[in-house]
């Protein structure tokens, strides 16, 4: 074998040892790489994962919270639509019994009161609904 020979033979030798110390390398590199992005990836999705399930406690804490609010407020306006109910019946009562009273003390006083009030009334409506027209 001529020198030439050898020197060909050595380099290639060479080259395909370099090639194999850099495959070696990349594929270290790329395993330790996708170690790496596996890593990551996986606390990443751990962490989403924990802020989803926050948000959605609080999320559900908030309807509970709006909810409780709107019963609690439902509860009191029936408790005052009955009470102002009442009320308003109880004054009802109390005004027929007045006007019955006074009726039978003095028929046509209360007659002509009601026919006064009716004549205002009257004068009310027309003055609103005369000006508009």
């Amino acid at each position: 074998m001529t020198d030439t020979d050898r020197t060909i033979a050595d380099a290639t030798r060479a080259a395909r040892e370099a090639a194999d110390r850099a495959t070696g390398a990349t594929t270290e590199t790329a395993e330790d790489i996708s170690d790496i992005v596996s890593g990551t990836a996986s606390e990443t999705a751990d962490t989403l994962s924990d802020g989803a399930a926050e948000a959605k406690e609080a999320a559900a804490e908030a309807v509970e919270d709006v909810r409780a609010a709107a019963a609690e407020a439902m509860d009191k306006m029936t408790t005052q639509a009955k009470e102002a109910f009442e009320n308003a019946k109880e004054a009802a009562d109390d005004g027929v019994t007045y006007v019955k009273a006074k009726y039978r003390e003095n028929p046509t006083l209360v007659i002509a009161v009601g026919a006064a009030a009716l004549v205002g009334v009257a004068a009310v409506l027309k003055s609103i609904f005369g000006r508009r027209g």
